[in-house]
């Protein structure tokens, strides 16, 4: 089960036939906006900035790349060289984007990931059954030796690990990053109701007007990505900016029969300013499998350069479960039903109520009676977004970055969880959150918003 329903901006969009060129004008669903003096720069401290890496692949034990050659069993561990790789450096770094892979699962279970030299959490980022391929989407701290670890709790399989991106602590050196916007999650794209499927080894590409009242340049955006894979089609997706070559990188794997979600951070590509006034970027989505694959991008942030200071730095923590409804830990004990959400408050240990502004997230569903989609956000407006797809006997993990808004008393930070149909458990894992910039003046606020969306299919490349 999967949301249907395309946001109004999306269905204004244009869409574009395949093999034609990309659109130059702005489209018609442009809003003209006010333009704005920029805020005066501050000094900005390089805490808790995200820079985007090079996306490379780290490791594949198919191959032995980056890891001994060979499955990784029950209790075995993988020590991941994240520094001095993909661009990032060997010191000033806190944490690490990384996608992780499960590959044709030997037998079902888990792994987790975590900091080098700190014991194992008693959480999970990637859950996969026999047989099975599919990744997650994680940021994880960096050890002291510039590794992370991974471990497999239960089963068999072989691993992927490609890094996308990391955050620069406060020893870093490092100029430039960006601080990111959290947005309860906005549909952006929806390829059913917006041109149709990508093709095996379709390119398309999704262009937007954006504004941004502080005059700020748009690095990447947080997106949830969900291929709705058809009952014979399986393959997977890459997101990359558009421009120059390819990265051989996944985003996500998609199997038969399976909606398949995974969250991750998206960079951009910078187009100019519209004649409104608002900036134009791109980014890209490849399909390489079998057949033409529908597609979901669900957005959760913005991640901009500011040097007024005005957005949110990430705090890396220790992977922790905040929310069983298995245990009743966090929140009542019980499966929910159909249509049900579940409002929770953040444990007051793990945040800053007066600058902790989203965390970072996975939510695992569980135990389904029939297939049903759950969504994590603030609970404030309802969403037309999805955050985890799963079905009898098919459980799933996906990370989100997850607003929290104060409670109606302003005491405590809350969000919820929804669930769509049937009967299910869910878990929450928090790996880390992020609070307001240092740096930022008092009083100051964004404004930064999506004011027009189009896509179009990239030509196919001529044969000789």
């Amino acid at each position: 089960m999967y949301r249907a329903a395309a946001s109004t901006l999306t269905a204004l969009g244009c869409a574009f036939a395949a093999g034609l060129t990309a659109p130059t004008s702005a489209s018609a669903a442009t809003q003209a906006v006010t333009p704005t003096t920029a805020p005066a720069a501050v000094a900005r401290t390089p805490g808790g900035n995200y820079h985007l890496a090079t996306p490379t692949r780290v490791v594949d034990t198919r191959s032995g790349q980056g890891a001994p050659l060979g499955t990784v069993d029950q209790g075995e561990v993988v020590k991941v060289k994240v520094t001095g790789v993909a661009g990032i450096p060997t010191t000033g770094v806190q944490a690490v984007v990384v996608n992780i892979g499960a590959v044709s699962a030997k037998s079902s279970g888990w792994l987790v990931a975590y900091p080098s030299g700190q014991a194992r959490p008693a959480t999970s980022t990637l859950n996969y059954r026999t047989g099975w391929t599919g990744s997650a989407t994680a940021t994880v701290p960096v050890g002291s030796d510039g590794t992370i670890t991974l471990t497999v709790g239960a089963g068999s399989t072989d691993v992927l690990v490609d890094a996308v991106g990391w955050y620069s602590s406060a020893t870093s050196t490092q100029t430039g990053g960006s601080l990111l916007d959290p947005q309860d999650p906005y549909r952006l794209e929806d390829t059913r109701s917006n041109g149709g499927a990508i093709p095996a080894g379709g390119t398309k590409v999704e262009q937007f007007g954006f504004y941004d009242s502080a005059g700020s340049r748009l690095k990447a955006i947080a997106a949830n990505v969900t291929a709705v894979a058809g009952s014979t089609t399986a393959g997977y997706l890459t997101t990359w900016s558009g421009s120059g070559t390819r990265p051989i990188v996944s985003t996500l794997q998609y199997a038969r029969g399976e909606v398949s979600p995974n969250t991750t951070n998206i960079p951009v590509t910078y187009l100019g300013a519209d004649a409104f006034g608002n900036s134009r970027y791109s980014f890209a989505l490849t399909a390489t499998g079998s057949g033409a694959v529908n597609v979901i991008v669900d957005v959760l942030g913005y991640y901009t350069t500011a040097a007024d200071g005005v957005g949110t730095v990430y705090v890396p923590m220790a992977p922790q479960r905040v929310a069983d409804t298995r245990t009743g830990l966090g929140v009542a004990k019980g499966k929910r039903g159909t249509n049900s959400t579940a409002q929770l408050l953040m444990p007051t240990a793990l945040v800053t109520t007066a600058r902790t502004k989203a965390f970072v997230g996975n939510l695992t569903g569980t135990g389904a009676t029939k297939s049903t989609y759950q969504t994590i956000w603030s609970g404030t407006a309802p969403t037309d977004s999805s955050t985890t797809n799963i079905a009898p006997g098919r459980d799933r993990a996906n990370g989100s970055i997850v607003l929290t808004p104060k409670s109606d008393d302003g005491a405590r930070l809350r969000y919820s969880v929804f669930n769509r149909d049937a009967s299910a458990d869910f878990v929450v894992d928090m790996t880390g959150r992020f609070d307001t910039s240092p740096d930022q003046p008092a009083g100051a606020s964004s404004s930064k918003r999506i004011v027009s969306h189009q896509s179009y299919l990239m030509p196919a490349a001529k044969g000789r």
